[in-house]
């Protein structure tokens, strides 16, 4: 299991770098970035194409971080909760009943 798994993602990381190279063949006319204010230098379309990808993936992953840890103290909260009630409940199962005389 573990080898078919391990062939999987070799093959899935070799399908990912064909298809980036064949990406940037493809788009190797040279373009200049116009950003209102600031106006970048010609490089290729392949280029600004994957630095305005890799931007926006770490762009996202900086604005889920306040989410994550949100949801991440959450889980700790109910965590403790569930092991205070499990251990609530052992001692109830272990209470021996004393019965009057």
């Amino acid at each position: 299991m573990q080898l078919f798994k391990s062939l999987l993602t070799f093959l899935l990381v070799l399908a990912l770098l064909v298809l980036g190279i064949w990406f940037t063949l493809r788009n190797q006319h040279p373009v200049p970035l116009d950003l209102l204010f600031i106006q970048l230098p010609e490089n290729s379309m392949a280029l600004w194409l994957i630095l305005s990808l890799i931007c926006g993936v770490l762009l996202g992953c900086l604005l889920m971080l306040p989410w994550l840890t949100r949801c991440k103290t959450h889980n700790l909260q109910v965590e403790r909760q569930l092991k205070h009630q499990k251990e609530e409940l052992h001692k109830l199962r272990t209470l021996t009943l004393k019965i009057p005389d």
